[in-house]
């Protein structure tokens, strides 16, 4: 069962004195994200690993906001998802720059990656978890802060459909490397590694629904979000190895015809980010996913009703449990 909201540009709120963070925001629905915040008057920090790209998407970002007579701040910032010590760092820093943070959308993600013999942990599940729970719980403590003045601060962590692929997490899965997984990859690897990407998608569902059930009655609104099915973007780079390579510029061009633009697929996570349904309708530890149009035209958010085990509680308090064993281990 899902319920659909309503999503209007026209009636986003003004963010002047806003301050956000969008993780991957160098391009595709990040960087759409990003002009959405900014758009809206919000200071918003684009973090990621490039700074070459990164300075070149602020650059687009500042010409568009130019033409719709905007002037707002964006900045670089470093993060490496891949240094699980580094994004604590990367938090820290950022600490150092700002007393306040009322937006945090969790968008940067890998897709297919081998596991090669310097991952400690599943490549997948690395990145798109364990990265982005390090970042944000050190970022934590100034969350609350600006939580305990406005009563409404966001975190948007960005999961997929494909969590339907999998009932649950097999941790020994996600630290026990087969033997060979880095050898050659061919079709027959596809679905190993899609249901490997789907294992890290639904810890993003149980991590919002865990910030949630800690942090939720502190004014901070934390959900998961799917963008839809988007064209043309960079995720799933890493996997030209598997199959035919010429095919791999084939696949992206009929993604960019059949699937969403980046500014329908930014459009859920602006939801959640920054619209005024979700505090007034008390959307917190939810899971959405876009209402789209025949032709995949992005219509509306809508807030779905998952079942178990996506809703046993036991399950993502373990997630977390483990997660912070994870990250002591990664930093000491």
């Amino acid at each position: 069962m899902a319920i659909t909201l309503r999503y209007d540009p026209k009636n986003l709120p003004d963010l002047t004195g806003k301050v956000a963070i969008v993780t991957g925001a160098n391009v595709g629905i990040g960087l759409e994200t990003a002009y959405n915040l900014a758009s809206r008057n919000a200071t918003v920090y684009l973090f990621g690993r490039s700074e070459e790209r990164t300075l070149a998407a602020i650059d687009k970002i500042q010409k568009r906001l130019k033409e719709i007579k905007v002037d707002t701040k964006l900045y670089y910032h470093h993060l490496d998802l891949n240094d699980l010590k580094g994004c604590k760092k990367s938090a820290e820093d950022f600490m150092t720059k700002e007393d306040s943070l009322d937006i945090v959308v969790c968008n940067a993600g890998a897709m297919g990656t081998k596991w090669t013999a310097e991952w400690e942990y599943e490549p997948m599940f690395h990145a798109n978890h364990l990265g982005h729970f390090i970042f944000v719980n050190t970022l934590l403590p100034l969350l609350e802060r600006t939580a305990a003045k406005t009563n409404d601060v966001r975190i948007a962590v960005v999961s997929s459909y494909a969590y339907h692929l999998v009932k649950g997490i097999d941790y020994d899965g996600i630290t026990k490397r087969p033997a060979n997984s880095d050898g050659p990859r061919g079709m027959s690897s596809f679905m190993l590694y899609f249901k490997r990407y789907a294992v890290s998608k639904l810890a993003n569902i149980w991590y919002a629904k865990e910030l949630n059930r800690r942090y939720g009655d502190k004014g901070i609104y934390a959900n998961a979000v799917h963008p839809g099915y988007v064209g043309a973007t960079d995720l799933g780079v890493e996997i030209h190895d598997i199959g035919f390579a010429f095919m791999q510029p084939i696949f992206k061009a009929i993604s960019a015809w059949t699937g969403m633009s980046w500014a329908d697929g930014a459009k859920n996570q602006t939801f959640a980010a920054i619209s005024p349904q979700v505090k007034e309708q008390n959307l917190r530890g939810r899971y959405l996913e876009p209402k789209t149009s025949l032709f995949n035209y992005f219509k509306a958010p809508k807030d779905v009703k998952l079942g178990p085990p996506y809703t046993t509680e036991e399950n993502w308090a373990k997630l977390w449990e483990w997660s912070e064993e994870a990250m002591q281990k990664a930093i000491a």
